[in-house]
């Protein structure tokens, strides 16, 4: 018995990244991913099964997958808080294209924390993959959107200086956007 597999094409439920969304993405990840070989998806991660919640997005594989309700034709054009959501989609991707398997850490762990707590010492990498989007969506609302106040991590939302200590957190990534050494080391 033979197989075959056949490429099936459907309009309108993916699209590549537009120009307005690199740009975006360009601001926090420079030329650390590849933006041509990155689909953005007008429905939710088949591998679910319908499971997947109707406000949540996936990024399981460097593609994202946003249902239909929260889906958007060019997120840098949308308002703030899809920009933000966009760029911590964008951060799986990046994570993904560096070797991070994004799909085996993440699916056995449905309540990792999303949350980061800022000191003197801590770096990027010692953050969790979740932690690791909101910190970079933060990082791009503090810096280029001059956004603090809408920031995901609301004990921040006041800090004076948090564009300083999110630069200090974030810089080695700052530093080499292309290092496996940025990629979570914890699951916590």
């Amino acid at each position: 018995m033979g197989t075959s597999v056949v490429p099936v094409s459907a309009p309108g439920h993916e699209r590549a990244m537009t120009a307005g969304e690199i740009e975006m993405a360009r601001l926090v990840f420079g030329d650390a991913v590849d933006y041509s070989t990155v689909k953005v998806h007008n429905h939710g991660y088949w591998m679910f099964f319908g499971f997947q919640d109707k406000d949540t997005a996936v990024t399981p594989n460097g593609q994202m997958y946003f249902p239909k309700g929260i889906y958007r034709e060019d997120y840098s054009a949308d308002d703030i808080d899809f920009q933000q959501f966009f760029i911590h989609e964008m951060t799986h991707v990046w994570q993904y294209q560096l070797g991070y398997n994004v799909k085996l850490v993440r699916a056995p762990r449905p309540n990792m924390s999303y949350d980061y707590l800022l000191d003197e010492t801590r770096l990027f990498h010692e953050y969790n993959m979740e932690a690791q989007g909101n910190m970079l969506a933060d990082y791009f609302l503090v810096t280029f959107r001059d956004s603090q106040w809408r920031m995901n991590n609301v004990r921040y939302r006041a800090t004076a200086d948090i564009g300083a200590q999110l630069e200090r957190a974030l810089s080695q990534f700052l530093a080499d956007r292309s290092s496996k050494d940025n990629l979570p080391r914890t699951t916590r």
